[in-house]
């Protein structure tokens, strides 16, 4: 519960919205928001506070899921670790870039993108939308909620501030579009590609995988000028720690780990498996 609230605390897009749930939940657990508090920014945990852009679809702890893609390589030495690493972005490479290119060419934006936009589509042509300035693009639009938000198609910024900082239309954005295009005034929007950023869309997309990520030749064909050639590096000192290298990471506060059960009579059929592949059958 605990973990659950506070990560729907710092999703949250608008200050005031903010304010609210956080003083909500320091009354509910008053020794979890001092430890934010005396611990952590809010700058670097609240996205209402956060001074750059997320774009709201990368993966929030790059650190932790290179440690569990390299878990096996972290074991190697240096070089032998820096080459596994090398392979694994190649094949990332490929894989995207395959994935890139492989949808519809009617498709403008990332698959992400694209159905989240779908999905807000279908519940904006049901808002109501008034018009406040024709000239800004400036329209007033009551949400799914009940409440009134001002959108600013010229500028692409909403008072929801899911338009601000995802940098793709949200709900009220895109039922202001709507109104625009049916007064036919293409010239200003001609759709809601126009409003998004232009990382979301496909062209960038394949352009980021183009190109191609070697492997790292033998060392009998490395070129070394002869002044790197006769400098030796010896390892750092450190103090080796007694008993057994920690492979996985500590659980945080409220954090459980998934226990890997096992379906009972599923695993041990792979012991009594014929040359075939199929169980063998017990003689009675």
């Amino acid at each position: 519960m605990l973990l659950q609230n506070s990560r729907q605390i710092a999703r949250i897009y608008t200050i005031a919205e903010f304010e609210k749930q956080y003083e909500d939940f320091r009354m509910r657990f008053p020794k979890a928001a001092t430890y934010l508090d005396t611990t952590c920014e809010v700058e670097k945990w609240a996205r209402c506070y956060f001074p750059g852009l997320k774009y709201n679809i990368q993966t929030s702890n790059v650190v932790e899921s290179m440690n569990s893609v390299f878990k096996q390589a972290r074991k190697f030495a240096l070089l032998p670790m820096i080459d596994t690493i090398v392979a694994k972005f190649a094949e990332w490479f490929n894989n995207h870039r395959k994935e890139s290119v492989g949808g519809s060419n009617a498709q403008k934006l990332v698959p992400f993108v694209e159905n989240v936009l779908h999905d807000r589509c279908e519940i904006a042509s049901k808002l109501t939308v008034i018009e406040l300035n024709s000239f800004q693009l400036e329209y007033s639009v009551i949400g799914p909620d009940g409440k009134t938000y001002v959108v600013d198609l010229r500028n692409k910024s909403c008072i929801c501030r899911c338009f601000d900082l995802d940098k793709y239309p949200c709900v009220h954005a895109i039922a202001a579009a709507m109104k625009l295009k049916q007064e036919n005034r293409t010239n200003e929007v001609r759709d809601l590609y126009d409003l998004c950023s232009k990382y979301y869309l496909v062209e960038l997309w394949v352009l980021a995988y183009v190109n191609t990520i070697y492997p790292v030749p033998h060392k009998t064909e490395w070129t070394i000028p002869s002044e790197i050639e006769e400098l030796y590096a010896l390892p750092p000192k450190y103090n080796k720690r007694k008993g057994r290298i920690q492979e996985t990471r500590k659980p945080s506060v409220g954090e459980r780990r998934r226990k890997h059960k096992r379906q009972p009579g599923s695993n041990l059929e792979k012991w009594f498996r014929s040359e075939s592949g199929t169980p063998e059958q017990s003689e009675d």
